[in-house]
């Protein structure tokens, strides 16, 4: 597995991007979450969660999230608490090995390499 210093993106999962800005750009305090907080800020968890579920680019942040884990240790980020998110990251490790990020970026090449190759059916 790559190891990339404090405070920098894996170069393979950049934070994704959108033309129109998204919920959590206008209004990031919706987003803002830290541990321990599930009681206190409930509906906020849920207007949160709500937005996310709704935005076009969740799935890639998520795997953004996921990859970037020394990037996002606080706030909801595709609909998950960061507490989420470690267990995801675990079961991902459970699932793929150690090496997960790594295979996690073949796989995305892989599924890259296919979009844009033309089919050669005949």
């Amino acid at each position: 597995m790559t190891i990339h210093p404090h405070g920098t993106e894996h170069p393979k999962f950049p934070q994704p991007q959108s033309q129109t800005p998204t919920q959590c750009q206008r209004t990031p305090k919706l987003f803002d979450f830290e541990y321990g907080d599930c009681n206190r800020k409930a509906r906020e968890l849920e207007a949160a969660r709500r937005a996310c579920s709704r935005c076009p680019l969740a799935a890639d942040c998520l795997l953004w999230a996921l990859v970037n884990k020394n990037l996002t240790p606080v706030g909801i980020i595709a609909g998950t608490t960061p507490r989420q998110r470690t267990k995801l990251r675990d079961r991902l490790a459970a699932r793929l090995g150690p090496d997960w990020i790594d295979v996690l970026a073949d796989q995305d090449q892989a599924q890259h390499t296919r979009a844009v190759t033309p089919d050669c059916a005949a």
